[in-house]
């Protein structure tokens, strides 16, 4: 299950729809609704995404949730031309382990990723010296000024 279907299914049970009333909603067929929410098939179109936005009358939360559960349940995605040497041998690496990565390797990279995020941009705005890790060994937190 992709974490678009996932959503669908939780905003179509939240509003205690069918299937078929959610394929109503959507303009498209209910086998198509069963094969989204099992992750059997791609994501739709902006379209039918602003259709069940504008039907169901999403909150501007539930608009968040649903448009960040599309960008990342899209299965390919084009690399930068800037990438350097170490960032293809890193997603080459990832690749290979991709459906067999623990819950310690996933936090362990995602925190090292918002650190590197972090420092761009308190580097952008010239406080690069200005974090810390705090007790918690898996968050990383600016100090404060």
């Amino acid at each position: 299950m992709t974490p678009f279907g996932e959503y669908l299914e939780q905003l179509r049970r939240s509003r205690s729809l069918q299937q078929k009333q959610m394929a109503d909603i959507m303009g498209i067929n209910p086998c198509y609704v069963s094969a989204l929410e099992k992750g059997r098939r791609r994501v739709p179109s902006k379209h039918v995404i602003s259709r069940v936005i504008a039907q169901l009358k999403l909150t501007q939360e539930e608009q968040a949730a649903l448009w960040h559960s599309v960008e990342i349940s899209e299965p390919q995605f084009r690399l930068p031309n800037t990438m350097s040497r170490e960032e293809f041998e890193f997603v080459y690496k990832l690749r290979r382990s991709l459906g067999h990565l623990s819950h310690s390797q996933l936090v362990i990279m995602g925190e090292a990723l918002d650190l590197g995020n972090q420092m761009r941009s308190l580097a952008q705005g010239g406080q690069q010296d200005q974090l810390r890790i705090t007790e918690r060994p898996n968050r990383i937190a600016p100090l404060s000024v």
